[in-house]
């Protein structure tokens, strides 16, 4: 089991999968995003990580990040 609080602080990118649904999400706001994310904070007992860029902020599963 992998500890969330070890991407805290560092640089993600998301999964293709999780990007494209957040790509078709956003395109209706307008907002074209970038897959670069800023782990702000975990949760432990979710297993859920809170990531910013530049326009969005996203909640996602450890499974559906990649440390950069």
């Amino acid at each position: 089991m992998e500890n969330p609080d070890k991407y805290v602080g560092h640089i993600v990118r998301l999964k293709p999968n999780v990007f494209q649904h957040l790509i078709e999400h956003a395109c209706r706001s307008g907002i074209p995003p970038d897959n670069c994310f800023l782990v702000a904070t975990a949760s432990r007992r979710m297993r859920k990580l809170i990531c910013y860029n530049a326009d969005l902020r996203v909640t996602v599963s450890i499974s559906d990040v990649a440390l950069v």
